[in-house]
């Protein structure tokens, strides 16, 4: 006779843990269980992220409004915060809509305070061109002159978040240099885009 004998189990998987890949039948990543909180650095980066998402969604309204006749100051600087705000939400939503299909999860409001809390980024990325657009509000320069400054402060801000996410020197100079221009590129082509939208 064949099969098993002596308590032996027999060959194959014993149960639907070692079927899932996991022989330990413990949690599998991602699952919830043992899940690790993110490192500072982890979080830097989200940040910094988030910062570029929000320094974009600036350019473009800055831009958008460039070439606007008589643009107000503080109605240039209300138009970049509320912009970047709606930005946040959206960004917020679709994140949770996100985390609730995937994950089969309930949200809490924890979940949605941490979330926006989590990207608030992309509203502090407005705030440098607001407080230009408010100092020309308060006539310490002309309207045109803040423009050319926020797209500018902009563009830096990108550079300045490209050398803080580079990366060391496990890769090359070249490749480094590369990206840090990559991200300068991006303000730099939002701009001209906008002026040859303008141009024809």
């Amino acid at each position: 006779m064949t099969g098993p004998t002596g308590g032996q189990p027999p060959d194959g998987p014993p149960d639907d843990a070692q079927a899932d890949g996991d022989p330990g039948g413990g949690p599998r990543p991602g699952s919830g269980g043992g899940s690790e909180e993110p490192s500072g650095h982890d979080q830097s980066v989200a940040w910094l992220a988030d910062y570029v998402y929000g320094t974009i969604a600036t350019l473009v309204a800055i831009a958008g409004l460039t070439f606007e006749t008589n643009p107000g100051a503080l109605t240039t600087a209300g138009v970049v915060v509320v912009g970047a705000v709606a930005i946040w939400l959206a960004h917020a939503l679709s994140q949770l809509i996100t985390r609730r299909s995937w994950s089969r999860l309930e949200l809490t409001r924890a979940d949605v305070a941490g979330e926006l809390r989590g990207s608030w980024s992309i509203v502090s990325a407005s705030i440098p061109a607001a407080i230009v657009f408010v100092l020309a509000g308060a006539h310490v320069f002309k309207v045109k002159t803040a423009f050319t400054v926020a797209e500018v402060v902009g563009v830096l801000a990108l550079a300045v978040v490209g050398v803080g996410t580079v990366g060391g020197t496990e890769r090359s100079l070249g490749r480094r240099l590369l990206y840090v221009a990559g991200m300068v590129s991006v303000g730099v082509l939002i701009v001209l885009l906008e002026l040859a939208v303008h141009l024809l």
